[in-house]
């Protein structure tokens, strides 16, 4: 409501501003805001913002769909458990999947042959774009750019 609007027959400003200021104290104590700081109103602003307004609500909803049974690092580890069979037998990568299988206290058994297969090539082809990466970074640092950042953790000493 624009206080200029306001007709003040009646002392209706003045009513106003008083609820007003009764009504403020309150609102800052409830969102846990101190009204002497500099950002409080914005602060304010954005809590009502919040809480009040549809498309700035955050929802914490679960993903849909499966919950991922492959961790964090298994392809590496499958990726390096297939080469050694490939290397040791001289079989292909579906028959050396289907070997590490077989293997007693294996880890590969419970999974079928088409998900290790699935995701060796998954994880081969994040080794060949992490090889790139560590390449490009290298060319870049040959010719005197400052890596900093992400890029230039590629180039520690293991890479």
């Amino acid at each position: 409501m624009d206080m200029d609007q306001i007709d003040d027959e009646g002392g209706l400003k003045e009513m106003w501003q008083t609820r007003v200021a009764e009504k403020l104290p309150p609102l800052f104590e409830h969102y846990k805001i101190d009204p002497r700081d500099e950002q409080s109103w914005g602060k304010l602003a954005l809590r009502l913002a919040w809480e009040h307004v549809p498309g700035l609500q955050l929802a914490f909803r679960p993903k849909p769909g499966r919950k991922p049974t492959w961790k964090t690092g298994l392809g590496d580890e499958l990726v390096r458990a297939v080469e050694d069979v490939k290397s040791r037998t001289g079989k292909g990568t579906e028959d050396a999947i289907a070997e590490l299988k077989t293997e007693p206290g294996g880890i590969w058994g419970p999974y079928s042959v088409e998900n290790p297969g699935a995701r060796y090539r998954e994880a081969k082809r994040h080794r060949e774009q992490f090889r790139k990466l560590v390449e490009e970074a290298r060319e870049l640092r040959a010719r005197g750019h400052v890596l900093d950042g992400l890029l230039g953790l590629l180039l520690t000493d293991e890479n």
